[in-house]
């Protein structure tokens, strides 16, 4: 799925090749065979670091906001330190992602490059589309593409991968689109962290009450 959403993300002007999700499925299945479904799986597998940063960070920066120790809740009678989860959330999503941003690049890269399967002859494949016997209008390696580039596929791996943006684009290549992602992605896990701290000093509460109505039961029927 994530491939497919790369592919329809990448269209964003006509002429559109995929008309929607399944269309988009068939056509990739059709032109470019399986592997074409897990393009940058190699650089999304690296986006676990990603998790492994932020949490510990967010329990560390929570620490020294909030004053509670790892993993500790907030007293049934304490109000949450909101502005002191919040802080420790945005601060550990900045370092997270500007640390293993990269990948992000990396895994867009290989997964919104088309490939084709091989055909009869060229003739065949320009005529075809990029695939035999097949009449809708697409775009081959070596015809322009929705954005206006060519579209050869020229990734192969990651490491290669890296070595041909740091060779054509510099370093600064693998950090496009940051401030745009962190836009998207700090409210995202603010909401979530504020959610669920939430819901947690929310069960914390409940629990307590209820050790207290079972504590007073049990007086009452002694």
């Amino acid at each position: 799925m994530s491939q497919v959403s790369a592919r329809a993300l990448e269209e964003h002007r006509p002429p559109w090749q995929y008309k929607g999700t399944l269309d988009a499925f068939r056509k990739m299945y059709a032109h470019e065979g399986l592997a074409a479904f897990y393009s940058g799986l190699a650089p999304a597998l690296l986006g676990l670091t990603h998790v492994a940063i932020q949490f510990p960070l967010y329990e560390y920066f929570k620490m020294r906001f909030t004053g509670l120790e790892m993993g500790q809740v907030v007293a049934h009678d304490e109000d949450i330190h909101w502005l002191g989860i919040l802080s420790a959330t945005v601060l550990s999503k900045i370092c997270a992602t500007s640390a293993t941003y990269p990948h992000e690049v990396l895994r867009t890269r290989l997964q919104t490059q088309q490939r084709s399967l091989p055909t009869q002859s060229p003739e065949e494949i320009a005529f075809r589309g990029g695939h035999p016997g097949y009449n809708h209008h697409t775009r081959p390696p070596g015809t322009a593409s929705s954005d206006g580039m060519i579209n050869i596929p020229r990734y192969h791996g990651v490491i290669k991968t890296c070595r041909t943006i740091l060779h054509e684009e510099g370093w600064r290549a693998f950090y496009n689109g940051m401030g745009t992602n962190m836009v998207r992605a700090i409210p995202a896990a603010v909401t979530t962290m504020l959610t669920y701290e939430g819901l947690r000093s929310w069960h914390q509460r409940l629990k307590y009450e209820g050790e207290e109505m079972e504590r007073q039961n049990s007086q009452y029927d002694g």
